[in-house]
């Protein structure tokens, strides 16, 4: 058991309780780590003058992440809570115990408290106060009927007792309105707060790259047309097919494939690799979300193969940078995001044959390439950090909702 020192990061108001006569409302939401993607969406939520808001995180980050934290860029109130990591599910997601939340909940007076997630055993001590304390709480959620952890019966039945006990729940988008319902929630606990990057930052930085492209691919030693993936390197993300389908496409034409990332079986495909002679895969290892843009930037095609992904960030990204996108169908974000034949083509996880036919359609063809990546940024440009933090506040002021049957 790893223990994580305390770490107040920011004072908020000598943790004295607000006075009971403000007009705003005291929100807290308690998630896990400080991610940087998470960080423009709560700066926006954080920003509006009806609400208070005070972010609880378990840990600054955990093990799986070399993120590289903005600290200049966070204007919203947060904590690092003290507390441990007691372990670690299954392909590695952490599992955090804070009891000092009981503490700050208290002293918070809070009118509404979300939670990210369902596992942690410092949400279920947390949504313990708030049913005592008969604070309104909210569920976010990424989980969808494909993720595959969502097949172990015993966290589907703690998952079940926990939204039995909660006043609403904020989905991701329409994979995660469908799963949510086959948890037994109604239509009217739902909000909807599309998942979203910093769209302008990955918008106007792939855009100066792509200015820079003939430079960047002469001091990587790449050739275009270049398909990229960014992500985890682990066969869950679908790495195993992916390599199989490239193989099969640069047997017809010439490519290169741009892995952006790590992960514990990235020496096993780079083994996989040459032994197999696929000296137009390239590796280039774990980047920082400001460095991402310079790969989307050169970038002809993003692919996506995942075999199951509650979201699936780096579409949003790599839609964002103006690309076709090749994704699975097992992505929380398919659904939303992917419209085979306008920004991009579906295939089944594992299909290996779909995958390499759509990737030998869209490097064949630059002007449909371009007609797909102007259609993706069409398509992006209403998922922003902006439009997801209205959709929790509509969820936090109960405000009704469109109807999402």
């Amino acid at each position: 058991m790893v223990t994580i020192p305390p770490d107040t990061i920011v004072p908020i108001d000598g943790d004295s309780p607000r006075d009971s006569t403000s007009e705003k409302m005291r929100i807290a939401v308690l998630t896990e780590i400080i991610s940087p993607y998470r960080i423009p969406f709560l700066n926006e939520l954080s920003s509006d003058p009806s609400i208070d808001l005070e972010v609880l995180f378990f840990s600054k980050t955990e093990g799986r992440r070399n993120w590289k934290i903005p600290w200049k860029s966070i204007s919203f109130k947060y904590k690092v809570l003290p507390g441990w990591l007691v372990a670690r599910r299954y392909q590695g997601g952490p599992i955090f115990f804070n009891p000092g939340v009981w503490r700050n909940l208290q002293k918070g007076r809070f009118q509404a408290v979300i939670f990210f997630g369902y596992h942690h055993p410092t949400i279920w001590l947390s949504l313990l106060w708030c049913r005592i304390a008969h604070i309104r709480t909210l569920v976010w959620s990424e989980s969808t009927l494909l993720d595959i952890r969502s097949s172990n019966k015993v966290v589907e039945n703690l998952k079940r007792w926990i939204v039995a006990r909660c006043d609403g729940f904020v989905a991701a988008g329409s994979s995660q309105v469908k799963y949510l319902r086959h948890l037994g929630v109604s239509y009217e606990q739902i909000w909807v707060a599309p998942d979203s990057v910093d769209s302008e930052h990955f918008t106007s930085q792939s855009l100066h790259h792509r200015s820079l492209r003939p430079e960047i691919m002469r001091a990587l030693g790449i050739k275009p047309p270049i398909v990229l993936y960014v992500g985890r390197l682990l066969d869950a993300k679908g790495i195993p097919e992916l390599l199989d389908a490239f193989k099969e496409v640069i047997r017809y034409q010439k490519a290169t494939l741009l892995l952006v990332g790590d992960g514990p079986d990235r020496m096993r495909y780079e083994k996989i690799c040459a032994e197999s002679n696929l000296a137009s895969v390239h590796f280039v290892g774990f980047q920082d979300q400001e460095e991402l843009p310079r790969y989307y930037g050169i970038a002809d095609v993003l692919v996506f193969p995942t075999r199951s992904d509650p979201w699936g960030l780096v579409l949003n990204e790599g839609m964002c940078s103006g690309l076709p996108i090749l994704c699975s169908t097992a992505a929380g974000a398919a659904l939303d995001l992917v419209f085979s034949g306008q920004n991009g083509f579906l295939h089944e996880p594992g299909d290996v044959q779909q995958l390499a036919k759509h990737l030998k359609t869209l490097l064949r063809d630059p002007n449909l390439r371009s007609r797909m990546g102007q259609c993706s940024q069409e398509i992006i440009a209403g998922f922003t950090p902006r439009r997801m933090a209205d959709g929790f506040l509509d969820a936090i002021l109960d405000k009704p909702q469109d109807s999402l049957s």
